[in-house]
């Protein structure tokens, strides 16, 4: 395993034992969300991880609409089951590693949400 596998996989790890109550929750304004860059995990109470990305600002990328939120709400699912994680990167992490690390976090997890999941090179 590599530096970024292992990063990533204790990334992943992070990103699904976060305990919900300290996710941040689905709102108008996604007040608890972060302005930080880094990668987020949309989690479900009972099914468990629904999508993985990564935002140079986390809180506009929801802001903005995300296809995740619609497509839970298409599931009939309660908007207080579903949250959202994250895991922060400073500025250079963030623009030299995340596009490899949410690749391997994709190949790891493979969440339903996630359309195209990146090819492993």
């Amino acid at each position: 395993m590599n530096e970024i596998e292992g990063l990533a996989r204790t990334i992943l790890e992070n990103l699904l034992s976060l305990p919900l109550a300290e996710c941040a929750a689905i709102s108008r304004d996604f007040a608890d969300l972060t302005t930080k860059p880094g990668l987020y995990a949309v989690r479900h109470r009972h099914d468990g991880l629904l999508y993985v990305g990564k935002a140079q600002d986390i809180k506009e990328r929801f802001k903005g609409g995300h296809k995740a939120l619609t497509w839970s709400w298409l599931q009939d699912y309660a908007h207080h089951d579903v949250v959202i994680a994250t895991y922060t990167l400073d500025f250079m992490q963030w623009r030299a590693l995340s596009s490899d690390l949410e690749r391997v976090i994709l190949n790891l997890s493979e969440p339903p949400y996630n359309v195209r999941i990146p090819m492993r090179d």
